[in-house]
C-alpha cells in the first residue's frame, strides 16, 4: 500500500489496483473500430492486390503493415490488455487448436500438389507466405472480432451463460470481416468465399470457445505454411494466387 498527497489529502493506491486500471470504452466505440477494420481488410487487397497487381511478397509486406498498424492503435485507443487477453484459458485454447489444425491441413493436403519455389527463396516462403502471412491473417480475421467481442460484453467471461454469449456475439463478426477481406482479392470475387468462411469459421473455433486466439493463430499459421509447402500455386489457401518461380 503507497500513498500520496493531492492539494494536502492523503491518497492510498495499491500498485496492482492501478496496474490493472483500464478506462472503460463504450460499446459503440468497439463497433466503431469493427467498421474500420472491415474497410481496411477489404480495401487493403482490392487496391494492392486486385488493382495494383502488386508483386505477392511485396503486396504482403505492405498488408502486413497495414494491418499491424491498425491493430497496434486499437489495442491502444480500446485499451485493450493483452496480457489478459493471452493468458486466459490459454492451455484450452491450444488444445482445441490442435484439432482445428488437423483438419486444415489433412484439407490442404487433399488437394493437388502444385510445384513450389525451392532454395533460399522457398525457405523464405515458407516464413513470409505460410507463418507470417497466416499469422497476420489470424490476427485481423479471429483476434480482432474476438477482441470486438470481449469490448462489447464487458471484457467478462465468466460462467457459462457469458461464454455462450461471447461466442454468439463473436461469431457473425468472424463470418463479416472474413468474407470482406477474401472478397478484395480478384479469385474470390469470382469463384465466392464459401471455403474461407468455412475454413476460418473452424480456425476461430479456439478464441471463440475460450477467449484467447493462441490456438486460432496456430491454426491458421499451420495451414498457410502447409498450403505454401504443398500446394504453392494454390487458388484457394494463399491469396493472392500466384505461379512458382
Amino acid at each position: 500500500m503507497r500513498s500520496t498527497t493531492f492539494r494536502g489529502v492523503a491518497v492510498g493506491y495499491r500498485r496492482e489496483e492501478v496496474r490493472s486500471y483500464r478506462p472503460e470504452v463504450s460499446v459503440w466505440t468497439h463497433v466503431r473500430w469493427f467498421v474500420s477494420g472491415v474497410a481496411i481488410g477489404f480495401l487493403t487487397p482490392f487496391v494492392f492486390s486486385s488493382l495494383l497487381e502488386i508483386q505477392h511478397d511485396v503486396y504482403y509486406g505492405i498488408y502486413f503493415a497495414i494491418t499491424l498498424t491498425f491493430l497496434a492503435v486499437y489495442v491502444r485507443a480500446a485499451a485493450i490488455d493483452l496480457r489478459d487477453l493471452f493468458a486466459r484459458s490459454w492451455r484450452w485454447s491450444l488444445a482445441l487448436g490442435v484439432p482445428a489444425t488437423a483438419f486444415v491441413v489433412v484439407n490442404v493436403l487433399a488437394r493437388d500438389s502444385t510445384p513450389g519455389a525451392g532454395g533460399f527463396y522457398g525457405a523464405f516462403e515458407v516464413a513470409w507466405r505460410g507463418l507470417a502471412y497466416g499469422a497476420v491473417d489470424a490476427l485481423l480475421l479471429t483476434a480482432f472480432p474476438g477482441a470486438v467481442a470481449l469490448g462489447i460484453l464487458g471484457r467478462k467471461l465468466a460462467g457459462l451463460r457469458k461464454r455462450l454469449l461471447f461466442a454468439v456475439v463473436m461469431f457473425p463478426l468472424v463470418l463479416v470481416i472474413t468474407g470482406a477481406y477474401h472478397l478484395g482479392y480478384e479469385q474470390f470475387r469470382e469463384d465466392g468465399i464459401g471455403p474461407p468462411e468455412i475454413g476460418n469459421t473452424i480456425i476461430s473455433v479456439p478464441m471463440l470457445a475460450t477467449g484467447n486466439p493462441l490456438g486460432s493463430i496456430a491454426a491458421h499459421a499451420s495451414m498457410h505454411v502447409t498450403a505454401d509447402i504443398h500446394a504453392y500455386e494454390t487458388d484457394v489457401f494463399l491469396p493472392p494466387e500466384t505461379e512458382a518461380p
